[in-house]
């Protein structure tokens, strides 16, 4: 079964830690950053663990920096890694429109992805041809 994640706002209501502490948290290497990007990140329940232990370690008097100082992370077990990067190329139809493509598509696809240009630089053509009335 996959492991839960939870939304910065989720994992406020699961600890009690408020939103500022945890990316403080993050920002000072305490807790590892959310796996993902911006509004798609998530925590896990790793994350949830060492907030935890973190609060336990501060009511038992230890400062932040002899916390950070306790081990990586002052960690457990690290989020999920986040998913590899894609490659994609870029082609350009005409001055200001491009065509991405994935480089697996690129490599799978070469012959229909070069049909795919030329018609598309032909129908660019033609409505270029008849905005200019031809000429």
């Amino acid at each position: 079964m996959d492991e839960p994640r939870y939304t910065i706002d989720e994992l406020v209501e699961k600890t009690g830690f408020p939103r500022r502490t945890i990316r403080y948290y993050v920002q000072e290497g305490l807790i590892p950053p959310p796996a993902g990007r911006g509004r798609g990140g998530f925590y896990n329940d790793s994350h949830v663990a060492l907030l935890r232990r973190i609060q336990e370690l501060r009511q038992r008097g230890l400062s932040l920096s002899a916390i950070s100082g306790l081990a990586p992370s002052a960690a457990a077990t690290p989020p999920e890694p986040e998913p590899l990067r894609q490659a994609w190329a870029r082609y350009e139809v005409v001055p200001g429109i491009e065509l991405h493509v994935s480089r697996d598509m690129e490599q799978h696809e070469s012959r229909k992805l070069m049909h795919l240009l030329r018609a598309a630089r032909s129908i660019m053509k033609e409505e270029t041809d008849e905005g200019t009335g031809g000429r």
